[in-house]
Formats: structure tokens, sequence, C-alpha cells
């Protein structure tokens, strides 16, 4: 009877609702920010101030961080370009960004008078389709990929050089680097990943290139180590070496979640943790640390929400705090996200009926076991007697 009891208190205490690690949201329509084509990347200022949109046909605009709703804050930036951007990436600094795109546009934007204006030696990108651009944290040298698989680094004052005469791989899908410590992550869609190290090497990672790799992540700056998203919703842990990116490792690449839905991108969201871009429309909180994931915002309340928005594409993702921050869609919808408090005190009465009800069930238990059991009742007797002598 003891052993049954065990067991039953056992399965009773496992199955308590546990609360969840990533809040649901509310969703808000703050209308549009208004582009020529398609946004296609955004980056937050360090520190948050200003957000920098670019896009298609030239397309470059500044919208505030603190009140990105307010259009009166808003400045178009003026490029004198028609070809369409891929990337922007803000100087650790924050005083400056460059900008790439097709046609080998590199850019540097200037904070302090809004001015952008072409980078000494850009001429060397003539006709390669730039795809991504990337500061490592030291500030000193930005790393810039094509989509045929060049890469460059990029200083002040000595220009594009190109790293290794180019990568053996033809699909560059992405490039990220570390937040504190200068090794930074290639992703590609048929060669596997790679990296590049604190002296500008570049390494494969063995293991890795059966996957098509869309995206990566170096969400919390205190790990040494990134997180690759691919095809299939699978993902691996790169744990990094920062002195030698040879000597970095990688984990087993694993599926995350059951759904139907695919990855498309990832951005560093609050808390160390990650904003994972789905198609069709959602998003996938990745916290680094216990490396779970939760779902954050799922196709169907986006539907609900609003269906054409949930139809449309994720240009970017940026948090005040973890649940609260704001989405844009490559068509320039502003959706702003809070916490579902509602859901949350609900979640936390749920947490303590559960609770209630185990502790009354694990009563009845314990008062089953008292009158089945003879030896149970003889020493209550006894220590009663002795109290009442």
């Amino acid at each position: 009877m003891r052993r049954r009891c065990v067991v039953v208190l056992a399965m009773l205490m496992l199955s308590l609702p546990l609360a969840s690690a990533a809040p649901a949201v509310v969703l808000e329509d703050h209308g549009q920010v208004e582009a020529p084509g398609a946004i296609t990347a955004i980056d937050v200022r360090p520190g948050g101030a200003a957000v920098l949109l670019v896009g298609e046909d030239g397309y470059a605009h500044r919208i505030d961080g603190a009140q990105p709703t307010q259009r009166d804050l808003d400045v178009e930036l003026g490029t004198g370009r028609t070809a369409d951007f891929h990337d922007v990436d803000w100087h650790p600094g924050g005083a400056t960004a460059l900008l790439v795109g097709a046609s080998g546009m590199l850019m540097r934007y200037e904070g302090d008078t809004h001015a952008i204006s072409s980078v000494d030696g850009s001429a060397l990108l003539a006709g390669r389709d730039l795809i991504g651009v990337e500061w490592r944290p030291g500030a000193d040298v930005a790393y810039i990929a094509a989509r045929d698989g060049a890469l460059w680094r990029y200083a002040a004052g000595s220009g594009p050089v190109l790293i290794d005469d180019g990568l053996s791989t033809t699909d560059i899908t992405s490039l990220t680097c570390h937040r504190a410590a200068n090794i930074c992550v290639v992703t590609t869609s048929d060669d596997g990943l790679g990296l590049i190290g604190r002296d500008h090497e570049l390494v494969w990672l063995s293991g890795t290139s059966s996957t098509t790799w869309v995206a990566s992540a170096c969400a919390d700056s205190t790990l040494n180590e990134c997180t690759a998203y691919g095809m299939g919703l699978t993902t691996v842990v790169i744990q990094l070496n920062t002195e030698t990116a040879s000597a970095s490792t990688v984990g087993k690449v694993r599926p995350l979640v059951p759904m139907d839905a695919e990855m498309t991108g990832a951005s560093v969201a609050a808390g160390g943790s990650s904003l994972v871009h789905l198609s069709p429309m959602g998003l996938l909180r990745h916290d680094p640390i216990s490396d779970e994931i939760y779902d954050h915002l799922n196709a169907e309340q986006l539907v609900a929400f609003d269906p054409v928005i949930a139809g449309r594409a994720i240009a970017g993702v940026w948090e005040d705090s973890v649940g609260t921050g704001w989405l844009l869609t490559a068509d320039g919808d502003l959706i702003g996200m809070t916490p579902d408090m509602t859901e949350a005190q609900a979640g936390v009465f749920e947490t303590l009926g559960g609770i209630v009800v185990a502790i009354a069930v694990i009563g009845t238990i314990v008062g089953l076991a008292f009158m089945n059991s003879p030896k149970l009742q003889a020493w209550y007797l006894r220590r009663r007697r002795r109290r009442q002598g």
C-alpha cells in the first residue's frame, strides 16, 4: 500500500501545470511604414534609439526606436540608388551603419547628418549580389557576404579585402557575429556551416552539410555558443572556441518542434533569447541557456488578428523587454506585441488550483493509507495516549 501511495503521489506531482517560459502576446496594428517595394532587412541601433530599414528600389529609412509608431519622427534616407538593398548593420559604436545590396552596393549611413554615401573601395564589389553585412563586436572589422560565395573583410581606410579567395560554396544564406567575441557564423544552403575566426581565418564545421541552413543567432553574449537554424525545423548548437575557431564543435543536429512551418530567419530578442521567424508567419522563442523553444506567436493567432497580414513575410522583430516589442512585415505593417496578462494571470490561478487539488488528493491518499494500515492506527493511538498521560 505504501509503495502504491508513493507512485500515485509522484504521478500527481508530475501532472502539475507548468508556467510558460514565453508569455503569450496581444497584438496591435499600428499601420504601415511606407516603402516603394518590399522591406528586406532591419537593424536596431545599439541602445535602441533608432531602427534602420532597407529594401527594394534603393529604399532606406529610419524610424524612432522608442516611439516607432510616430511617423513624424521618421527620416527618409536618400541613397541615389535603384537596386535592391539586402542587409544593414549598425557599427557597435552606434554612429554609423553599413548597407549592402545588389550590384555590389556598399554604402555608409552617418547617424548625425543622415547622409548615405559610397564606401571607399566599393568598386571592387561591382556586379556582386551582396546579401549580408556584420560588424564584429571589436568594432574594427565588418564582414560582407555575397550570394555567390565570396566573403570580404572591411575596415575603414583599407576597403574590402577578399577572404581566402572566396568560399567553396555557391550559396551563402546569412552572416552573424557573436555579440562579445570576435568570431562569426556563416550559413549556407548546401555546404554547411562555417566560422570566421579572430584572425579572419575561415573554417568549416564537419557534419553540418546535410542541412539547408537559413539563419543563425548568438543571442546570449555570456555564452560561447551560437545556434544555427535550418529547413525542416532543425537546429544545432555551435560551441565556440573563441581563441581557435578550428577547435569549435557542433552538437547534434535535431528537429525543434513538429509543425507545418519553416524557419526563415532569426532576431536577437530580450533576455538573451532569439525570436525565430516562421513561414507561414509566426515566431518561436529560443532560450539558448536551457536550449528550449516556445511558441511565441502562432499562425492561427495571426490569422484571427488579420488574415492579410498573416500571409506576409517578416522583415524583422525587436523587443524592449521579454514579450514587449515590435514586428515589421516586408510590406511595412508595424505590429505591437505586449504580454497577455489575462492569460498569464489565468495560468497562475490554474497552477494554484492544480496545487490545491493535488494537496487535497494527497490528503485523501494519506487518509486511505491510515485506514488500511493497522500499524499506523496503533502508532497513532500510542502517541495520543502518551500526550493524554
